[in-house]
């Protein structure tokens, strides 16, 4: 019984490539070619205070977190004393650093706390 069409050997075309198994220049260029013609859909960020352009797919979310810094916004409270934050991040790390020996007298020396 043959195979499917699909597993035939000659139905696959070879790609050119030279002695050293790289593509072949002219598709090099080619695919070079179609990435510069391809439009970028997504809209550049930009701070409306100090002009930092944010990129990439979460250029939005990055923006918001960076006009924290602008707005004075710290909505994260250390449980131990007034230090705050506008990270998360920044708080489990201060935690870390501060209140190391209160984190583990309530057994809470993970980075989860």
């Amino acid at each position: 019984m043959p195979l499917p069409t699909l597993y035939h050997k000659q139905d696959a075309v070879p790609q050119p490539q030279h002695q050293d198994h790289e593509p072949h220049p002219q598709l090099q260029q080619q695919e070079q070619e179609e990435l510069q013609h391809q439009p970028d859909n997504r809209a550049n960020y930009f701070c409306p205070l100090c002009g930092k352009e944010f990129h990439g797919v979460r250029q939005r979310r990055n923006l918001k977190r960076h006009m924290m810094i602008h707005w004075g916004d710290k909505p994260f409270q250390c449980p131990f004393c007034i230090h705050r934050t506008n990270q998360k991040s920044n708080l489990k790390t201060h935690m870390l650093k501060a209140h190391r020996a209160q984190l583990e007298l309530e057994g809470n020396t993970n980075e989860d706390a």
